[in-house]
């Protein structure tokens, strides 16, 4: 693209910048962003019709000089700016073919390969500790079984970071959509993070620098992440989560869709279990099924690494409670506590773990039992 082609795109940015969808069509009902600057104030008005602030906005004169300091901005910050219409750009293809694709995407850090296979994670901001063990079991198996993968959330608490770190932890790529420019990492407790995704990820924006964190940014950003992604899981959410409205629009450009279902109930199953019994996810039974059921082929024979001895060091806990359950074969919280002489609270958690693990079955709240021959 042409240096003052993308001033002026930049420019058309900056000025309907939480309208997306109205700068493409400008652009393509003049020819190019920098038509649109020079339509008059007729051909405006005819467009825009009781949209003054947006005739208003497209009539200022700073536009230009703003839109060139953006991009001097984004070089001294090794800031790439991709644009939809440029044919020759890095423009991630699969978010191309959606309807209300952004007409900027700001990136730092390593691009997205269009051979990837691109897996968005995403769920609550108020995570249990039951979904943040499966979200990165998710992604320590595809380690496993995938090793071109790359996984995409947002950034946000609970599930979103969760993810990022289990990806960074395991030699995975991971791209963060932001709902702010890429000046103001929000939150902000998670800057260290971020920095950590552009060594081998990136951060993604369609907003420009000195954009505010708006509730309505949280909601398109949701777009890019379902958009670029082949696929996207929900691991956790309440019925009206931003996880939901992913997984609709992912469902809605043709993609699959999966979610962890749990028990009837559960604040952050509720959501998991609607989108499965509305048809619009499908049910995760296991990391190398949902592989499979994307089509990518991988087969347990091209495992590509052993994974650590069950019981080492402090898992030594975990082989207790899993003797004393094969003797007596169902105990409950307080009997294994005696058993084991792990306290009720450590005992707790561990009993989570080993569930997730597939080692035990709950019969009640407080009653477990092993399963059939895993000792």
């Amino acid at each position: 693209m042409e240096k003052e082609e993308l001033i002026y795109t930049v420019a058309l940015n900056r000025t309907l910048r939480y309208n997306s969808r109205a700068a493409r069509e400008l652009i393509e009902i003049a020819g190019s962003a920098k038509k649109v600057f020079g339509l008059n104030t007729k051909e405006l008005k005819e467009l825009f019709c009781k949209r003054y602030s947006f005739f208003e906005a497209l009539r200022n004169e700073n536009n230009y000089r703003e839109a060139e300091k953006e991009i001097s901005w984004a070089q001294e910050n090794d800031i790439k700016i991709l644009c939809a219409f440029d044919k020759e750009g890095k423009y991630p293809a699969k978010l191309r073919e959606c309807p209300d694709y952004p007409l900027i995407l700001y990136v730092k850090g390593e691009l997205i390969p269009e051979n990837k296979k691109i897996l968005s994670i995403v769920g609550t901001r108020r995570a249990t500790p039951h979904g943040l063990i499966n979200c990165r079991r998710i992604v320590e198996e595809l380690a496993d079984y995938c090793i071109d993968a790359i996984i995409v959330s947002g950034l946000a608490y609970g599930i979103d970071i969760e993810a990022h770190k289990a990806a960074i932890d395991n030699d995975i790529p991971t791209v963060a959509v932001l709902a702010s420019g890429l000046d103001k990492i929000y939150p902000v407790s998670h800057t260290h993070t971020a920095n950590r995704i552009i060594r081998k990820g990136a951060l993604i924006s369609e907003y420009p620098r000195g954009s505010e964190s708006l509730k309505a940014n949280f909601l398109q950003r949701n777009r890019i992440i379902a958009g670029i992604s082949d696929a996207t899981i929900v691991v956790e959410s309440g019925e009206n989560g931003g996880a939901m409205i992913t997984a609709s629009l992912a469902a809605s450009y043709s993609r699959e869709v999966f979610a962890l279902p749990g028990r009837v109930g559960d604040e952050f199953s509720t959501g998991c279990n609607l989108l499965i019994s509305r048809n619009i996810a499908s049910i995760y039974i296991s990391t190398l099924s949902l592989i499979e059921s994307i089509g990518w082929n991988i087969g347990r024979n091209e495992f590509k690494r052993n994974r650590e001895p069950l019981f080492k060091g402090e898992s030594k806990e975990k082989e207790k409670i899993l003797l004393a359950l094969g003797s007596d074969q169902d105990l409950d919280i307080d009997q294994l506590s005696k058993a084991t002489g792990i306290s009720i609270s450590r005992i707790s958690s561990l009993l989570l773990e080993l569930e997730l693990e597939g080692m035990i079955k709950p019969l009640t709240r407080r009653r477990f039992k092993l399963f059939t021959n895993i000792l």
